[in-house]
């Protein structure tokens, strides 16, 4: 099993990611999205880049810190003009020599029962487990 820490910090790109060795998965453009004092939940976006030849899977998101009582894996969907988050259970699959964004309006890391504030320029350390 392998496992990537990554920073993130409200609208603020850092330079979060795996060092930058050949067939290392990387991660880049870590963020999280500012919350109001009162929300309950939360998002995370980045990028994971896999330039190996074998197909990975993120399977969870972790924190040391209390930062929700939930951190799961989401998409979001346009039905109609009903717009539909879900968990991602099984994980997200990135294929091999590829890249997927977790973005607002598809996948994304989601804080549900928020414990802490998200305000611009607080950093959280997240732990990302792959396959």
């Amino acid at each position: 099993m392998l496992k990537l820490l990554s920073t993130l910090s409200a609208f603020i790109m850092l330079s979060a990611c795996t060092p930058s060795l050949p067939d290392t998965v990387m991660i880049s453009d870590a963020k999280i999205r500012s919350a109001f004092s009162q929300a309950t939940t939360g998002a995370a976006y980045m990028t994971i880049t896999n330039p190996t030849d074998t197909p990975i899977k993120l399977t969870a998101v972790d924190s040391l810190t209390l930062v929700a009582n939930d951190i799961q894996l989401h998409t979001m969907s346009m039905q109609g003009d009903v717009m539909k988050m879900q968990e991602v259970l099984g994980g997200v699959t990135i294929d091999a020599n590829s890249t997927v964004e977790f973005a607002p309006g598809g996948y994304h890391i989601m804080f549900v029962g928020l414990q802490t504030e998200l305000t611009e320029g607080k950093q959280i350390a997240l732990t990302l487990t792959f396959d």
